[in-house]
C-alpha cells in the first residue's frame, strides 16, 4: 500500500479524538477528488483518499497517531455523538455511485491496512460498532456513501474475523437503484463530462433520498 501525503487547507488545526471512522465514496474520479478537497472554496476533504488501484491519499493528518479535524461528515449524527467531523476519521473510496459499481479489491486489501495501522493509534476502532458509512450518520439528507455495492460482510470478515458484524443496511431504495443502474448504460466517455455526469446523478440521488426520508417521518 503506497502512500501520498497532500496538503490541503481544508481542515480545522486542532487534534480530535477517535472514535469512529465513517466510509464515504467520492462520486468522482481520483484527480477530481483531489482537486475538490485542496480547493479552499470547496469546503470539503477527508482524512485519507482511497483510489482504485489501492493507493492511498493522505489530506488530513491522523496516519502518525495524531488526526485532525476533516471535514468530511458535515450535519450527522449517530447513536450519541453528534457532528462527526468533531470525532471521527473520513475514508473516501474512489467510486462514481457505490449504489452502482463495485469496489475493487485493492481498495478493500487497503483498507484492511489502513483499519490495522489506525487501531494502533486509535484503540476504539478495535470494536466493529465504530466502523460505519456516511449514509449511517447523514442519510436523513440523502447521503447514500458507500452506497449499496460496499460488501459490509466482506469489510468486517477481514477486519474483525470471529467478531460480530453489525448490520449497515443502505439508505438508496431498490427502485431508485435500478434506475441508476439503467442510468448508467448513458454516461458519457471522456473523463470530464463522466466526471460533471456522476456528480449529477450524486445530488439527484440524495435529493431522492432526502425526500423520501421527509416523507418517512412526516408519516409516522
Amino acid at each position: 500500500m503506497k502512500i501520498h501525503r497532500l496538503k490541503t487547507t481544508n481542515q480545522t488545526p486542532r487534534v480530535i479524538p477517535v472514535e469512529l471512522l465513517v466510509l464515504h465514496y467520492t462520486a468522482v474520479d481520483l484527480h477530481e477528488t483531489l482537486a475538490i478537497f485542496t480547493d479552499p472554496d470547496s469546503g470539503a476533504s477527508a482524512h485519507l483518499v482511497v483510489d482504485t488501484d489501492g493507493q492511498v491519499y493522505e489530506l488530513v493528518a491522523c496516519l502518525n497517531g495524531r488526526a485532525l479535524r476533516a471535514w468530511h461528515a458535515g450535519v450527522s449524527c449517530w447513536q450519541h455523538w453528534q457532528g462527526l467531523n468533531d470525532c471521527a476519521i473520513g475514508i473516501e473510496l474512489v467510486n462514481f455511485n457505490g449504489n452502482v459499481f463495485s469496489f475493487t479489491d485493492a481498495q478493500y486489501r487497503s483498507l484492511q491496512q489502513l483499519i490495522k495501522r489506525l487501531q494502533a493509534h486509535y484503540p476504539d476502532l478495535h470494536e466493529p460498532e465504530r466502523i460505519i458509512g456516511h449514509e449511517h450518520i447523514a442519510g436523513f439528507r440523502g447521503k447514500a456513501d458507500p452506497g449499496l455495492c460496499f460488501d459490509w460482510p466482506r469489510f468486517y470478515r477481514e477486519n474483525y474475523p470471529g467478531m460480530a458484524a453489525p448490520q449497515r443496511p443502505g439508505v438508496c431504495p431498490t427502485p431508485l437503484q435500478e434506475r441508476l443502474v439503467r442510468l448508467s448504460a448513458s454516461e458519457p466517455e471522456s473523463a470530464a463530462q463522466k466526471n460533471q455526469f456522476w456528480q449529477s446523478v450524486s445530488l439527484l440521488t440524495e435529493t431522492a433520498i432526502s425526500l423520501v426520508k421527509q416523507c418517512e417521518s412526516t408519516s409516522k
